[in-house]
């Protein structure tokens, strides 16, 4: 005779094996409904998982492009409002050292002061920093370009004192230029002073320090043996590369410096009628090109940053169809997912409540 039997052991047994599995359901349908998206999204997209990493690389590579074009924007940002302020004390300068072209002025130790003034407000404009970059240096970002005014703990001379001794040198030891040639011997040795020239070659006499080393410590404009140096430069998308900005070593920049160091280093008001037309003069000239270039490069700068700032939006729209595009693959119903849970809820329940009666079963109960 066969005898059916049941073991309320493998029952138990059976049932708990399932209320771990329901569990575990419950658990992961939570998250998607916390989360918005499946908790193991290859098993769930199946042939589509290609494409969603596919997607998801491009999204990160977007995110990172759009950081880039907020970095730049930012540092474009810092580095217009820095040349504004130049071009604003500058004018202002040139200004006031303008009236005194038609005729000498007895207020030409105001006008030195006034360009001592301007001096160092433009060397701290042209030391501005965005996020301990300095924007004016060129490729050495790490430090400033510009030298203090009154020099630093270098042991150089001064960069006020290199312009001193470069005036000294060519009027045989004075202070100021005496005669309308000793005028012209200044300036030529000032523009050799501030021209751009190899590194690599020797300051010319009688010069013993150059523009870059004395007054200016960032990236060379040329290299040794002449070729230029490299520019600084953003990549705010695929195949497009912006260089942008100015350095403080540009021709128009100098050509700034030297105006406005010609009218710090010396007191016009005491110069000799012979010499101080040509000066004046020459100071002038080199502040107003020098503005006008940088006027010109500050428009530039304005058009790379509007170039930028279509490029940012861009990629903000192409992230927006990129997360929807993912969220389509990896995304969670929240209806689905709440009676996904209202049903695993409900077996669990209904597990618990059989796993309760086979513990209450007893062989007494059928003897």
């Amino acid at each position: 005779m066969l005898y059916n039997t049941l073991s309320t052991l493998g029952m138990s047994r059976r049932l708990q094996g399932t209320m771990t599995q329901l569990q575990m359901g419950l658990t992961r349908a939570n998250e998607e409904m916390s989360t918005l998206v499946h908790s193991d999204v290859a098993a769930t997209i199946g042939a589509s998982t290609g494409r969603d990493i596919a997607l998801r690389n491009l999204f990160d590579r977007t995110d990172e492009y759009l950081k880039t074009t907020s970095l730049l924007d930012g540092r474009m940002g810092t580095m217009d409002s820095a040349m504004t302020s130049i071009l604003t004390a500058g004018t202002d300068l040139l200004a006031a050292a303008s009236t005194g072209l038609g005729q000498q002025s007895p207020t030409g130790t105001s006008l030195q002061i006034r360009a001592r003034g301007v001096l160092d407000q433009v060397v701290g404009l042209l030391n501005a920093s965005a996020g301990n970059v300095y924007l004016f240096a060129g490729t050495a970002t790490g430090q400033p370009p510009m030298r203090n005014v009154d020099g630093d703990a270098s042991g150089l001379p001064s960069p006020l004192q290199i312009v001193k001794d470069a005036i000294a040198a060519s009027t045989g030891g004075t202070a100021m230029p005496a005669t309308a040639a000793e005028t012209a011997s200044v300036i030529a040795t000032l523009d050799a002073l501030f021209a751009v020239r190899d590194p690599a070659t020797p300051a010319p006499a009688p010069l013993t320090d150059t523009f870059e080393g004395g007054l200016y410590g960032g990236t060379t404009a040329l290299q040794p043996g002449g070729a230029a140096s490299p520019r600084v430069s953003g990549w705010p998308a695929d195949a497009t590369t912006v260089a942008y900005g100015v350095q403080a070593n540009d021709p128009m920049v100098r050509e700034i410096l030297e105006g406005v160091y010609m009218l710090a280093a010396v007191d016009t008001s005491k110069m000799s009628e012979a010499a101080y037309p040509d000066y004046i003069a020459a100071a002038v000239d080199k502040l107003s090109h020098g503005l006008g270039k940088l006027r010109e490069a500050t428009a530039q700068l304005g058009i790379q940053r509007s170039q930028v700032s279509v490029l940012a939006e861009q990629h903000r729209t192409q992230k927006t169809i990129l997360n929807l595009q993912i969220d389509n693959l990896e995304g969670v119903d929240p209806y689905e997912a709440s009676v996904r849970i209202g049903q695993l809820e409900a077996q669990i329940d209904a597990t618990s409540s059989a796993t309760a009666r086979i513990a209450k079963m007893h062989l007494t109960n059928y003897l």
